[in-house]
């Protein structure tokens, strides 16, 4: 008969046999990780780790995989100084999406995009990007066998590097980050304080 008592048995077992989130039952859910998220003051007001962490604990696998917080961490450990536990949580939310790649899920992202016709595979978007997300594969593009940039839209999150680098602006992220945009954007930057200063005069 084959012993299963080295398998993770539960979900939170699961979590935790995975490198860095070995952290899970360590958090106090004090919410310093929260205070100096990017993310949650800047693109999505319901990023929270605290609540995904105790879905992971209370063995909530299928709604830990749906949260949006599973999938948005970029890892950039911001709040790793601050926590008076000095735990990674980077490591503990991305040991859940780990597991959520494995049951099925997929990122909810909008990924960058590589223009086959285009991309030269200089390989500068793979140098830039922080996530590992992007690889230069060989394809057929227009029945011709070339080598190009390919983006895994599991890993990508759709930070822009890629778009900044590419000298041929081969791969980018679609719509909110067109020239057009970003110089509206730009525009609208400088006439603020242009606003500013004539009112106050």
């Amino acid at each position: 008969m084959i012993s299963h008592s080295n398998q993770p048995e539960t979900f939170t077992d699961q979590v935790r046999a995975i490198p860095g989130g070995e952290h899970l039952e360590l958090c106090y859910s004090c919410g310093t990780c929260v205070s100096q998220c990017m993310i949650q003051q800047k693109i999505e007001p319901t990023y929270n780790p605290r609540r995904l962490i105790y879905k992971a604990m209370m063995g909530m696998d299928q709604e830990a995989f749906k949260d949006k917080t599973t999938w948005l961490c970029s890892a950039c450990d911001l709040c790793y100084p601050a926590c008076p536990q000095k735990i990674h949580i980077s490591g503990v939310l991305l040991a859940i999406k780990e597991l959520a790649l494995q049951a099925g899920y997929v990122a909810f992202l909008k990924i960058a995009v590589v223009d086959e016709l285009t991309c030269v595979a200089c390989g500068l978007c793979v140098e830039v990007c922080p996530y590992e997300a992007i690889t230069l594969v060989e394809t057929r593009v227009l029945g011709q066998t070339r080598t190009v940039a390919r983006v895994d839209p599991n890993h990508c999150m759709a930070c822009g590097l890629c778009a900044a680098s590419c000298r041929s602006t081969s791969i980018g992220l679609p719509d909110e980050f067109s020239n057009e945009a970003l110089m509206e954007d730009l525009w609208g930057w400088m006439r603020g304080p242009i606003l500013v200063l004539s009112l106050s005069k």
